[in-house]
């Protein structure tokens, strides 16, 4: 499923770019970024924690077609900082420590921006590979997960020279994983890792065609 994934990811991607037309623009890049509360223990009921924060980092791909934009591209999240149950009872669950990949398809509006750059805005969804492990009572758990996620995306380029610009995005996603580990009697019998929340990312882009 991963193998075919990407290869239908790279077959898209070398299509668009050899079917350029002189008024579009296509544009790479790299970017970093942060997300708080990974895993949602917040939203827990009964549940006072420590939530886990994430640093990303990645690679983003947009084609822009006039008030019209794609973005693809990948992005490693890891985390800094451990999520931990302080108080309240999630089962035998103690702490989190979620690993993801995150492979994002979105689509939407450009609203340019005069003297500026251009805001857009769309819809879409992302595919998610989840690693990492939960510390329970009884020992630790693998994730070991592979999931969609839809959501909304929102972004400011900001050029810095002709052919660059200053990326910053939101993503707010929404998915949540089969459950991954039974924790016996307690409040969540069966735990599921929730992959939701607000991600943001700064970065530089580079355009390689431009209107």
């Amino acid at each position: 499923m991963k193998r075919i994934f990407v290869i239908i990811l790279i077959i898209m991607i070398f299509f668009i770019v050899n079917n350029l037309s002189a008024e579009d623009r296509f544009s790479a890049g790299l970017t970093m970024g942060y997300q708080y509360d990974v895993g949602m223990l917040s939203e827990k009921n009964s549940v006072q924690a420590q939530v886990q924060h994430n640093i990303s980092a990645g690679a983003v791909i947009k084609l822009d077609m006039s008030r019209v934009f794609l973005r693809t591209g990948v992005e490693y999240s890891y985390p800094f900082d451990k999520g931990v149950i302080v108080n309240g009872t999630a089962g035998d669950v103690l702490e989190t420590e979620i690993t993801l990949i995150e492979v994002p398809v979105y689509g939407g509006i450009n609203l340019p921006i005069r003297d500026f750059g251009n805001f857009y805005i769309g819809g879409g969804g992302s595919y998610v590979f989840g690693t990492g492990h939960i510390k329970t009572s009884a020992g630790n758990v693998d994730i070991s997960e592979q999931l969609f996620g839809y959501g909304f995306l929102a972004g400011i380029e900001s050029e810095i020279y002709s052919d660059a610009s200053l990326l910053f995005e939101w993503e707010y996603m929404a998915a949540r994983s089969s459950p991954v580990a039974s924790t016996g009697a307690g409040t969540y019998d069966d735990y599921s890792i929730d992959y939701s929340g607000n991600r943001f990312r700064f970065g530089v882009i580079y355009h390689f065609g431009c209107c």
